[in-house]
């Protein structure tokens, strides 16, 4: 792993200065022992008020060096500590991030999306247990009233196929923000609780995964006529994708459509995706764990 140069230099210089320090505190009070010893045999002063005084200054100079000496040995300890401290937090930020690269997950929708009446079955589900873990409303609707009212709104479905682009294995994709544009208008969808994510299936017949996605809205507001082509001319997500090893990959997708493809028999409406593209938001991180830009805050702060 790449060390700081400055790391090493500032290691290096710390561990050159403590011996020199206490080299030259040492130097100086044996000089000073010999000073001492030579001057008081010529002035006769053994036993005297200033032998002992000379003898005490003696003693505390000794006494002050060694507390600095212990200081600095205190000092360098810390500067040890927060310096293996910030090497620590590097090395694991970089395994991190070689298990991010390794695992991360990016999906990208393409094909067909169709839009349908939701199953009258998975809408007697909802009204009877009250779980909008799979559900978004529109942005202009009440989630309390939602509850409280459900006949009054109606439930639409979204299914969009998708592929694996990065990584072999898709935990979840869950959605922060789905908004539809339909003639120069735009309608927002929002979740109906924090851990809402869209249900990943698997498609038997075209033999290939599909995300869909429940809609909330309140009845006869016009978004949606079942019984003649619905042009939606764009779609734009705002998602988080999650590998099976908890490595999240947030960003957001424009899905680009000329026209509705096809009406079919039980009115849901079929479109052809004709452009795709997907941006990241920010650097993949993992679940439950410190993010690389707090790793790098920390090791400023040290």
């Amino acid at each position: 792993m790449c060390v700081n140069n400055n790391d090493v230099v500032y290691l290096s210089v710390n561990s050159i200065k403590l011996p020199l320090f206490f080299l030259i505190t040492v130097v100086i009070t044996v000089v000073t022992i010999f000073i001492v010893s030579a001057l008081l045999p010529s002035l006769d002063l053994i036993a005297t008020p200033t032998a002992r005084l000379l003898a005490n200054i003696l003693s505390l100079g000794v006494m002050i060096q060694s507390a600095i000496f212990s200081m600095l040995l205190i000092r360098q300890a810390e500067v040890n500590r927060k310096n293996s401290d910030n090497l620590n937090a590097k090395a694991e930020s970089f395994r991190n991030f070689q298990f991010i690269v390794s695992n991360r997950t990016t999906v990208e929708f393409h094909a067909h999306m169709s839009i349908s009446r939701a199953s009258q079955r998975y809408v007697a589900l909802l009204k009877e247990n009250l779980d909008f873990k799979f559900y978004m409303r529109h942005n202009g609707v009440d989630f309390e009233h939602v509850k409280a009212n459900l006949d009054e709104y109606s439930f639409l479905t979204v299914r969009i196929p998708l592929k694996l682009v990065v990584g072999d294995e898709l935990g979840a994709v869950k959605f922060m923000n789905f908004s539809l544009d339909r003639e120069g208008e735009t309608h927002t969808f929002i979740p109906c609780c924090e851990d809402y994510q869209g249900l990943i299936l698997w498609n038997e017949e075209k033999q290939r995964r599909e995300v869909s996605v429940n809609l909330i809205l309140p009845k006869g507001s016009g978004f949606y006529n079942e019984k003649t082509v619905t042009p939606f001319s764009k779609i734009k997500i705002f998602l988080s994708m999650h590998s099976t090893l908890g490595v999240v990959v947030r960003g957001w997708t424009e899905l680009y459509f000329t026209n509705p493809l096809k009406r079919e028999r039980d009115g849901s409406n079929k479109y052809h995706i004709s452009s795709s593209q997907f941006k990241i938001s920010g650097l993949p991180e993992l679940e439950g764990v410190v993010g690389w830009d707090d790793i790098k805050r920390k090791k400023d702060e040290v």
